[in-house]
């Protein structure tokens, strides 16, 4: 074995404390890495019942919430045109029709979050019956007070009740096929809203 000073002769002290310095101060630096943590203690931010985090206050309805009703929505008026209107089934809607279809769900969205909070809404909005008449009462008063989805259904007037009655013949339905022969509008637009 070697004597201490054949094994550090060439060393200084200065040098040996820088050494033992830098090892030093890795372990301290590493520890923090691998310092094991409870899970527990991590606060993780809240989420709605969706599992969306919850960025907003407590009530607010998130846009994934509002994006997913928008989207009910649409697919069950794009239902309802076509059981109203039999002879546009199987003919893309045109990007007016989709617009007014939005427009129309923003409008049954709009009545909805005026009568319930995020809260209630979201309790209740798993229950399939419910959630079918909050949207076919709400779709209807829209089409009646708002004239939305003026394309596809007329309101009549004459004895005072709020009724959606779909017409006899939509606008768009042709006893030809889509694309041949379409009458423009005064805007040079085909007066169709569904073409296929």
């Amino acid at each position: 074995m070697q004597n201490k000073e054949e094994y550090f002769g060439g060393a200084s002290v200065i040098k040996i404390a820088f050494i033992v310095g830098i090892i030093l101060g890795l372990m301290v630096g590493f520890s923090g890495l691998l310092r094991a943590e409870d899970n527990k203690t991590i606060d993780e931010p809240p989420r709605t019942p969706g599992g969306y985090p919850l960025i907003l206050d407590d009530d607010t309805w998130p846009t994934q919430i509002i994006y997913d009703t928008i989207g009910a929505c649409y697919q069950g008026t794009i239902k309802w045109i076509l059981i109203s209107n039999p002879p546009l089934i199987g003919q893309m809607p045109t990007p007016a029709a989709q617009r007014q279809m939005v427009e129309h769900c923003f409008c049954v969205l709009d009545k909805i979050r005026k009568e319930l909070t995020y809260k209630e809404y979201i309790k209740k909005v798993t229950d399939i019956n419910w959630t079918g008449d909050l949207f076919m009462t709400n779709a209807g008063e829209c089409v009646v007070e708002y004239e939305t989805l003026p394309s596809f259904f007329m309101k009549i007037p004459d004895n005072g009740t709020k009724n959606v009655i779909p017409e006899d013949k939509p606008k768009d339905s042709q006893d030809e096929p889509p694309g041949l022969n379409q009458k423009e509008s005064e805007n040079g637009l085909p007066e169709t809203i569904f073409q296929g």
